[in-house]
C-alpha cells in the first residue's frame, strides 16, 4: 500500500499542555485585537480574464450610436475598447440568442425586436454596458449575454429621466449599498471583468452663502482654486473645444493644469464612494468628470479626477477619465490625449461626443474624411453586417463633416445633408456617397468573411490578442 500523503494530525485541544490550553481557550487582549482586524479568508474563485483599461482609447456605451457598425469602425481606427449601449437588464432577460449563418451576427431578439447586436471578431474588446438597479436581475441580464463579450459594465452614471425613474444611471450614485451590492452580485457570478462608470459628486455649497457647487466645480474646470462669480462664465469654456468646433485636428486644444488646492483630495466629495465601489472587486472605474446635473457643453472638471485617479492606483484598479477628451492617443500627432492624461493623472481616456462627430478620432495620425472615408467605410459596414437602415441614418445624421481635416463648403455641407435626410434606403444614402447600386447588392450578400476585410488593422491587432491572449 502507498504511504499516505496527509500530514500527521494535530494533537486534540484536550491533549495539549494545561498552559496552552488555557491560551486556546482565552487569547489575551493583544491577540484578541490580532484576530478582530485580520483579513477574512478570501474565497478561491475562477481566474478573472483581464482587459486593458488601462491604455488607449476608449469608445464610450452611447444608446442608439454605440451599434454594431460604429464599434468595428472605433476598433479599425485604433479604439482599444468599445462598449455597447446601455441595455436595461429586463430587456435582455428572456431575449433568444440568435446567429445568422451567413454573416456570423448574434442578436438577441424579444417580442420580435433585437435587442442587441454583435459579432465574433468584436468580442477580444467587446464590453456589454448594463443599466440596472437589481442584483438579482443584473446577474440575469449578464448570464444571457455572458459568452458573446469580454467585459461587462454596470451604468452608475446616466442622467436621464428613464434611468433615474428606475432607480438605475445616476440615481445609484445616491444609494451606495444598492449600487456595491449589484457590482459585488456581477463580480461574484462571472470570471468576466466587471466595471462601472460614474459621475461626479456635486461640490458642497461654499461658505459664502452666494456661492454654489455649480461655480465651485466652474472654477475647478479651470483648474482654480477661486470660485467663479456668479454669473459668470466659466474660464474654460473657451480652453476645452468640444468636438464639434475641432476643424484642425493637428492643433491640440490647451488644458489648464490644476493647482495643489485644487486637486486636494481630502475636499473631493466623490473619494467615499469610489473607495466603496473599489471595494466590491471591480476590474475598472470609469468617471465622467461632470456632475450629474451638467450639460455635455459645459467643460469637464478634470482638475477633480487626480484624487479618484490615484486612489484607484493605490487599490490596484484602473481608473478611466470620461469628458472633453478629443483622440489622438499616447502616439498621436494631434488631439488632446497627453494633456488629459497630466491634468488627471490618468493613462487612458474614454470617447463619446468626439467618437459621435468622426470615429476616426481613434487614430493617431489625425481625423480622416467623413465625406470621402469615414461615411463610405461606415455604410459598408453597417449593409454588410445588416445593420437596421433607420439606425444607420441616426448615426450618419450625428456625424459633423467639419470634423474633418478638409471641411465642406456650407454649400456641400448643406447638399449632403439634405441628401441624407431625404434617403430612405441604402441604396440612395449610398448614392450620396460613392456607394452604387451593385455595390450595395453585393454587400447585402456578404459573409463573415468579407466583413473580416473590410477591417484590416482591426482583423491583424485582433490576431495578436487571441494569440497573446487565447480566445475570450
Amino acid at each position: 500500500m502507498a504511504a499516505s500523503t496527509r500530514s500527521p494530525s494535530p494533537p486534540a485541544a484536550d491533549a495539549q499542555p494545561a498552559a496552552k490550553r488555557m491560551r486556546m481557550q482565552a487569547p489575551d487582549e493583544k491577540h484578541a485585537v490580532e484576530l478582530a482586524t485580520e483579513q477574512p479568508a478570501q474565497t478561491p474563485t475562477k481566474r478573472r480574464r483581464t482587459l486593458p483599461y488601462a491604455q488607449g482609447m476608449h469608445l464610450a456605451p452611447m444608446v442608439r450610436i454605440g451599434t454594431l457598425p460604429v464599434r468595428l469602425l472605433s476598433l479599425e481606427y485604433g479604439a482599444e475598447l468599445v462598449w455597447g449601449p446601455e441595455i436595461v437588464d429586463k430587456a435582455i432577460i428572456g431575449a433568444q440568442r440568435t446567429v445568422d449563418p451567413k454573416t456570423g451576427v448574434v442578436s438577441f431578439v424579444k417580442n420580435g425586436r433585437s435587442i442587441f447586436e454583435c459579432h465574433p471578431i468584436e468580442k477580444p474588446r467587446l464590453i456589454f454596458q448594463l443599466g440596472s438597479a437589481s442584483p438579482e436581475l443584473a446577474v440575469q441580464a449578464l448570464k444571457v449575454i455572458e459568452q458573446d463579450v469580454a467585459g461587462v459594465g454596470l451604468n452608475c452614471g446616466c442622467p436621464k429621466s428613464f434611468s433615474l425613474q428606475g432607480g438605475m444611471g445616476a440615481a445609484l450614485l445616491k444609494d451606495p449599498e444598492r449600487l456595491c451590492s449589484i457590482l459585488k452580485a456581477l463580480v461574484g457570478a462571472t470570471d468576466l471583468p466587471i466595471d462601472a462608470k460614474i459621475r461626479l459628486l456635486p461640490l458642497p455649497p461654499a461658505s459664502d452663502s452666494s456661492a454654489s457647487s455649480s461655480t465651485a466645480d466652474a472654477a475647478l474646470a479651470s483648474g482654480s482654486s477661486t470660485p467663479v462669480p456668479s454669473g459668470s462664465a466659466s474660464p474654460a469654456s473657451a480652453a476645452v473645444p468640444t468636438p464639434s468646433t475641432v476643424l484642425e485636428p493637428t492643433v491640440p486644444p490647451t488644458l489648464a493644469v490644476p493647482t495643489a488646492a485644487s486637486t486636494s483630495s481630502t475636499n473631493e466629495p466623490t473619494l467615499p464612494l469610489v473607495a466603496q465601489i473599489l471595494s466590491t472587486g471591480i476590474s475598472n472605474l470609469t468617471v465622467h468628470c461632470r456632475t450629474q446635473t451638467m450639460r455635455s457643453s459645459e467643460p469637464a472638471l478634470h482638475a477633480r479626477m487626480r484624487g479618484v485617479t490615484h486612489l484607484g492606483r493605490e487599490r490596484g484598479v484602473p481608473v478611466v477619465c470620461n469628458g472633453d477628451a478629443l483622440g489622438g492617443g499616447k502616439e498621436g500627432a494631434w488631439g488632446n490625449f497627453d494633456e488629459v492624461c497630466e491634468v488627471t493623472g490618468v493613462s487612458s481616456v474614454m470617447i463619446a461626443r468626439a467618437a459621435e462627430a468622426n470615429p476616426s478620432c481613434f487614430s493617431a495620425d489625425g481625423l480622416k474624411d467623413p465625406i470621402s472615408e469615414v461615411i463610405p467605410r461606415l455604410l459598408r459596414i453597417a449593409i454588410a453586417t445588416g445593420n437596421h437602415y433607420s439606425n444607420t441614418k441616426y448615426i450618419l445624421n450625428a456625424l459633423n463633416l467639419h470634423a474633418s481635416p478638409t471641411p465642406p463648403s456650407r454649400e456641400r455641407n448643406r447638399e449632403l445633408k439634405l441628401a441624407m435626410n431625404k434617403a430612405r434606403s441604402y441604396a440612395e444614402m449610398g448614392a450620396a456617397f460613392g456607394v452604387g447600386a451593385d455595390e450595395v447588392e453585393e454587400l447585402q450578400a456578404a459573409d463573415e468573411g468579407a466583413i473580416e476585410a473590410m477591417l484590416p488593422a482591426w482583423s491583424e491587432r485582433r490576431k495578436a490578442i487571441i494569440e497573446a491572449e487565447g480566445e475570450p
